[in-house]
């Protein structure tokens, strides 16, 4: 009886552990969705190709309520009126423009990721 509960306790433990791993890939998988989301989203707002977003191109691009749903979906609240805000605490260099990295950055910090 002791060998068969310790075989059972050994499997539980097998299959609390694999859970747990599981759980921690699929953490990892939505992060990398998330960042992939916001280079797409970057990539919508400067075009095709354009490695830099320029402050009037990022305040007109979320004048959409389509691209405002985007930010809400991937958990930040930007609006029509706190664009440019969000922009200069993106923009790391204060050159007036973010380069892909520094959108992906700033966004995940917002966010949690």
């Amino acid at each position: 009886l002791n060998i068969i509960t310790g075989v059972f306790v050994e499997n539980a433990s097998a299959i609390t552990k694999s859970d747990a791993d599981n759980m921690v890939m699929e953490e990892l998988a939505a992060q990398e969705r998330r960042l992939d989301e916001m280079r797409h989203l970057f990539e919508l707002a400067a075009g095709p190709g354009v490695s830099v977003l320029r402050e009037d191109q990022f305040v007109e691009f979320v004048q959409q309520r389509k691209v405002q749903a985007y930010f809400s979906k991937m958990g930040l609240n930007v609006q029509k009126d706190n664009a440019r805000a969000l922009f200069h605490l993106i923009d790391i260099e204060s050159d007036g423009c973010i380069a892909v990295s520094e959108f992906v950055e700033g966004c995940a910090q917002f966010i949690g990721n």
